[in-house]
């Protein structure tokens, strides 16, 4: 007995060991297989939709914005020639210094039902006549309400009601590779649609090397834009505005893929000043800045490369910036509570607060944080705010390749000097590390990293100071406006 139920024990255990097995088996099995499940989701593409849908969509964008989208004929008057009062030259016919009345077509859209229409200051800014045409034909003329130059976007209106007009989107949400369309009237063919993508975001360049657009952060895009596309719109796919085309980059004059749009969120706050006084007013510090690089930031004991490095203030004494006690070296580091990412970011910040606000503002000077408060002053109109562009031996010689003499009071008086004393120098090697940075003859050199020079031997004892640095930070004036410049070296 005993040993046949050891016989069934052991039958009974071998069947445990293999049901055990079997069920180990079978989980293991369905881990490897849901595994197995995960990786082929994982590695199934992204489901694109089908070109058809696709189709319906931009479609659909087309029916909901076009209605909204108008095309502007503009002509301005005759205008009188510079070369009016060039005398008759015997033999050839007259010159009547007059030219005939110029004419150019743009785009707009709408933005009210009782006609207010946003567009480009370069389409309408100069026009002495502006007429409108609508999806519908219908044709009106049109006043001018104000424009900005700042921006290059200016605010027209037609007498009408129950207008269509456009939704607004968010362009702060604006992604790369988004789907956009844009609408316009490119080379006179009014309504004409185009496809692309968001290339980029907030590019910080300008259409025209004489102005900053110092407000703009553009969006680019390679949605087909051309002469006459100016002042339409850039629109998602949801068919809201997120953008006003208005300029490309082109060696021939037409698209090349390579278009810039006003951010709407820019657009809307210009709009709602226009339509509410006919101009804008931003903001104003008085200073000229640069970004903070790494060789400025360990000048100064920062940790990071954010703020805005202040190269020069404005040459009235009453800006708010020189009221405050800034001056030129110190780095911005916050404004009204907010970070400052760079000078860009600080310009922004400044422009949208209110003229007559006190803001505190913090900044770094000498390595210290320091604190000051900050009366916000109107922008004078259309001037370039403290722009920073900036003579002992004769042989350019030493570490820095360049040779200097100090600064007299007379050489002060006639260099219009900013700051007082320094060196100027004299000669600048074109092989040398100073050449590279910038430097060149005239140019009044104050402080190497935070230490006055005043002499070429206090210029020597300063650059045996930072003996072993990379590169140096050197405050320099020229043609009355102070910047930092950075010297590297091999």
């Amino acid at each position: 007995m005993s040993q046949k139920l050891g016989v069934t024990l052991n039958r009974l255990s071998r069947a445990r060991v293999i049901a055990y097995s079997l069920a180990l088996l079978l989980v293991v099995g369905a881990g490897i297989a849901g595994h197995r499940i995960v990786l082929s989701q994982q590695a199934q593409p992204a489901q694109l939709p089908a070109p058809s849908d696709l189709s319906r969509a931009f479609i659909s964008v087309a029916k909901q914005i076009k209605p909204a989208v108008v095309n502007i004929d503009v002509k301005e008057k005759a205008k009188r020639s510079r070369f009016e009062n060039i005398p008759q030259i015997p033999g050839f016919p007259p010159f009547d210094g007059q030219r005939g009345p110029q004419r150019g077509t743009g785009s707009g859209i709408i933005i009210s039902a009782d006609g207010y229409i946003l567009t480009n200051n370069h389409v309408a800014g100069e026009a002495d006549e502006i007429k409108v045409r609508l999806s519908d034909s219908r044709e009106f003329k049109a006043k001018r309400i104000g424009t900005d130059q700042d921006t290059d976007l200016a605010v027209i209106k037609i007498e009408a009601e129950g207008l269509p007009f456009a939704r607004l989107g968010n362009s702060d949400k604006v992604e790369q590779g988004e789907w956009v369309i844009a609408l316009g009237s490119p080379f006179g063919l009014e309504q004409t649609m185009t496809a692309g993508i968001i290339s980029a975001t907030g590019r910080d360049i300008s259409p025209d090397p004489t102005k900053q657009f110092r407000d703009v952060s553009y969006i680019q895009t390679d949605a087909s834009i051309n002469p006459g596309n100016s002042g339409g719109p850039l629109v998602n796919m949801n068919g809201e505005v997120i953008g006003i085309n208005t300029w490309i980059v082109s060696g021939t004059g037409a698209s090349s893929g390579v278009g810039f749009a006003i951010p709407v969120n820019t657009a809307s706050k210009v709009y709602s000043q226009l339509v509410k006084s006919g101009r804008v007013t931003r903001g104003y510090l008085g200073v000229s800045m640069q970004a903070v690089n790494p060789a400025i930031a360990k000048n100064n004991g920062l940790s990071g490369t954010d703020g805005a490095l202040i190269n020069d203030l404005a040459q009235d004494p009453g800006t708010p910036a020189a009221k405050a006690g800034l001056r030129s070296g110190d780095v911005i580091v916050e404004f009204d509570g907010k970070p400052v990412k760079s000078p860009k970011n600080l310009t922004e910040f400044v422009a949208e607060t209110p003229v007559g606000k006190v803001v505190p503002l913090k900044y770094v000077r000498d390595g210290k944080m320091e604190i000051a408060s900050v009366k916000i002053a109107e922008r004078p109109h259309d001037t370039e705010i403290a722009k920073g562009e900036g003579a002992e031996d004769n042989q350019p010689t030493g570490k820095l390749g360049i040779s200097v003499s100090p600064v007299t009071p007379e050489l002060a008086r006639e260099l219009k000097l900013r700051v007082g004393g320094g060196v100027v120098v004299e000669n600048v090697d074109p092989n040398g590390p100073a050449a590279d940075a910038g430097l060149r003859r005239g140019d009044v050199i104050h402080r190497v990293d935070r230490i006055p020079v005043n002499s070429r031997g206090e210029l020597v004892s300063a650059l045996n100071a930072v003996k072993g640095e990379k590169e140096i930070v050197l405050q320099v004036e020229r043609g009355g406006q102070l910047s930092f410049v950075t010297v590297q070296f091999e």
